[in-house]
């Protein structure tokens, strides 16, 4: 895993200065000239999984490739931190601020304060109330509904003639922060799209992998008939998917059991990709683009700032990843 990571990050860097050089080539002439020798404050939600490393260590590349000084913060989850993270760089002098909140809502405030003062505010991936500009995600409660689509389908196919209330689905809700909550939402619909479906659920903190890890083990054991897992972020998916790919697994039928979840990496990609034979059981996911099409939406966002002018609203959008639209997508490169 640590290599897939490394490898994204190291492709992100080569890719990064000709996105810079596109967005200045476009922009430039009509933004002016280049801001120079600004320092731009950045604070996430956390770095406790690799997607997260991942993600923020490109951020930062795409900023300090250019020559931009970063201050970089995690807010380990906690909303009030974040909130005295962004008053630390509004009191440093920091020109502009990048805030992926850990509660949008919650940041309004200080959000506000900061635009009133002058300092443009980026809110990635979730939008707060105030910033100058937002770069959000698809709507996490139909990105987890979506997810339960996926799953709906997954189970008529898998099970034609199963009746009421004859398919285990296990729902692995999470309440970290607000995304998680209304992604969680949306997967518990799940219930009602389909009959054959008996949900369980059970909650976990999604940014640890170990409480996954232990949670999918412990409750596969008690409860052997479950035939589907549905997770609110990718971290979780994959736990769950190696888990029951693993020597340990009590899940022998690998051909009738399914994870589904939301997120996509190549590590994701693979896994999914593997389905197709049953040699990994992680069969799909919502995808909001890849981690260097994530970088893309960020250039179009901050780079008409660095050009000069202001930060701009990017609009993200979400997609189903199956084994299908792998092998699709394979073929369509290849021609």
């Amino acid at each position: 895993m640590k290599k897939q990571i490394v490898s994204a990050v190291l492709t992100a860097a080569m890719t990064m200065s000709l996105m810079a050089g596109t967005a200045v080539s476009v922009n430039a002439e009509e933004a002016g000239a280049k801001r120079e020798g600004i320092k731009i404050g950045m604070t996430v939600p956390s770095v406790s999984n690799d997607f997260m490393v991942a993600l923020t260590g490109m951020l930062q590349g795409y900023l300090t490739e250019q020559g931009y000084e970063v201050q970089f913060d995690s807010a380990d989850g906690d909303v009030t931190k974040q909130q005295n993270q962004i008053e630390n760089d509004i009191q440093m002098g920091c020109d502009a601020l990048v805030v992926w909140p850990v509660n949008g809502e919650g940041l309004s405030n200080v959000v506000t304060q900061a635009v009133d003062q002058g300092i443009q505010v980026l809110a990635f991936a979730n939008a707060i109330p105030g910033a100058s500009a937002n770069q959000v995600a698809a709507d996490d409660k139909e990105m987890g509904t979506a997810q339960a689509e996926l799953a709906s389908d997954w189970i008529d196919k898998a099970f034609p003639d199963a009746g009421d209330g004859e398919v285990k689905v296990f729902v692995i809700t999470s309440s970290n922060t607000p995304q998680a909550v209304d992604r969680s939402e949306g997967m518990l619909t799940i219930a009602d799209m389909n009959s054959k479906v008996n949900m369980i659920t059970s909650d976990v903190d999604w940014d640890s992998p170990n409480a996954t890890s232990s949670l999918v083990e412990n409750t596969l054991m008690t409860d052997p008939d479950i035939k589907v897992i549905m997770t609110p972020g990718g971290t979780p998916g994959v736990m769950a998917n190696n888990f029951v790919m693993s020597a340990n697994s009590n899940v022998e039928d690998k051909a009738h059991f399914a994870i589904f979840t939301v997120d996509e990496t190549e590590e994701i990609d693979a896994a999914i990709a593997a389905s197709a034979n049953d040699e990994a059981v992680l069969r799909g996911t919502i995808s909001m683009g890849t981690l260097d099409d994530t970088i893309h939406d960020f250039a179009k966002a901050i780079q008409p700032y660095l050009d000069g002018g202001d930060m701009q609203q990017v609009d993200g959008t979400a997609f189903k990843v199956t084994p299908e639209s792998l092998a699709g997508a394979a073929e369509t490169e290849a021609e």
